[in-house]
């Protein structure tokens, strides 16, 4: 059975497609390649190595991957400030545990 999409999700949809649009990706970023479908931390940007494209790594390891900027879009876990969503609602830490 498949599910039927409601208006709510074709606004998170393109609530994603707006952010992505306007979002360029930071060293550390958890990114998605849309061109591979593959989910990786973005470890280099193209001014660290003079080519057109980002490096990636998969989150628990593996082989590197090149992308091209405008393959990547942010992970949907993510908040607008770079923060996992479980990371966002969290309280912030006492000054003296930093």
């Amino acid at each position: 059975m498949t599910r039927r999409r409601t208006p709510e999700d074709a606004e998170r949809r393109r609530n994603l497609a707006d952010a992505a649009a306007g979002w360029t990706p930071l060293r550390g970023d958890l990114a998605q390649d849309t061109k591979t479908g593959r989910l990786g931390v973005v470890v280099a940007l193209p001014e660290d190595t003079g080519a057109p494209v980002y490096h990636l790594l998969p989150e628990g390891g593996g082989d590197d991957w090149t992308a091209v900027p405008g393959t990547l879009q942010p992970h949907p876990g993510e908040a607008p400030d770079g923060l996992t969503l479980a990371e966002a609602v969290m309280p912030p830490r006492p000054e003296a545990e930093r």
